[in-house]
């Protein structure tokens, strides 16, 4: 195998191990499923929300038990990955829509963007940054939902 055609299957391999960090994201916090949704950070990983902010897998583990209990049903779709490879590190931007249950019983349907970085460490990827950022704040999915 040429070292062209090796490193081009790499990519793929790389992108396709990314593209798993991602969904497991979304199974890992939409489940509550603690394990799944820490097991794809990077001990030192940085975690941006409107809720707060998160550096390391403590005050990760943290800001989501939070998110958690603010927002006990939710639903997330990565939608559009781009994803850059260069050797041992990534970026990647992608949309989100997300269905949500705030804890006061509220109803939406959000929609925004994701930028990530990742590093592979010891042979795995890893996520070493993630930060929401939203495009539409709010959209009540029912109208006995809309406030104010």
């Amino acid at each position: 195998m040429t070292d062209s055609l090796h490193a081009r299957i790499q990519r793929v391999i790389d992108i396709e191990d990314i593209r798993t960090l991602m969904a497991k994201y979304c199974h890992g916090i939409d489940r509550k499923d603690e394990e799944t949704f820490m097991g794809i950070w990077a001990a030192d990983g940085a975690y941006m929300l409107p809720r707060g902010e998160a550096r390391g897998t403590d005050e990760i583990r943290a800001l989501v038990h939070r998110v958690w209990r603010q927002v006990p049903k939710c639903h997330h779709h990565i939608t559009n990955p781009v994803i850059e490879v260069t050797g041992d590190t990534a970026t990647a931007k992608t949309d989100v829509i997300y269905f949500r249950e705030t804890d006061d019983g509220l109803l939406q349907l959000l929609s925004g963007g994701y930028d990530f970085a990742y590093a592979r460490r010891d042979g795995l990827w890893k996520t070493t940054y993630l930060k929401f950022s939203s495009f539409v704040n709010v959209s009540p999915i029912f109208k006995d939902n809309i406030r104010g």
